[in-house]
């Protein structure tokens, strides 16, 4: 109830229209995200991964794989769409968050322990980067007096990025499907 209207510059965020959007991993759930924003206009999507992606897929999203120092450096938002390993434990960190642009997004909707939390805090709280959307985090739930919580610059969400009725009746039957598949002895889908 307390809309601070007056300020030329209050809530105002980055624009995604002609930005450089970085994944750090782009298999299915990257490339379903990277066709979502395709709508908004983007400039670019760039990747890091294991392996290059189909050259028709990079052609779809034009992409561009590119080292990790690179994507740091180029992303205007940069999104962590990759599972938790022994490589990718902590790999945002202080020294990760110092190679992006300070007007840089940062998003993890892969795995809470991929991000150096208490160095997150830190770069948002200094203005080091820009902002920080995080659907995954450690632990979760957050506990209520997180010092991220405290942020202006920070929004999290409780783990639900996939939580729509038509995606869980979609798993629950992928999940039936496979059930059937392995009891029969068929290849999983």
């Amino acid at each position: 109830d307390k809309w601070d209207k007056d300020h030329l510059n209050w809530l105002l965020g980055q624009d995604i229209r002609g930005s450089t959007v970085g994944f750090y991993g782009f298999g299915g759930i990257g490339q379903a995200v990277a066709k979502r924003l395709m709508g908004f206009e983007i400039d670019r999507v760039l990747y890091t991964t294991r392996n290059r992606v189909r050259q028709d897929i990079e052609e779809q999203y034009n992409a561009k794989k590119v080292d990790f120092d690179t994507l740091l450096a180029e992303s205007d938002f940069l999104i962590i769409a990759s599972p938790l390993t022994k490589d990718t434990l902590g790999l945002f960190n202080a020294t990760a968050f110092n190679k992006m642009k300070e007007t840089a997004v940062l998003v993890n909707v892969g795995r809470g322990k991929i991000v150096n939390q208490d160095d997150l805090y830190e770069a948002l709280k200094s203005s080091r980067i820009f902002a920080a959307g995080l659907d995954v985090m450690d632990p979760e739930p957050l506990p209520s007096n997180n010092k991220l919580l405290a942020l202006d610059n920070v929004v999290v969400t409780p783990h639900v990025g996939y939580a729509t009725r038509r995606t869980r009746i979609d798993a629950a039957n992928l999940a039936s499907r496979n059930v059937l598949q392995g009891l029969a002895g068929e290849p999983m889908l």
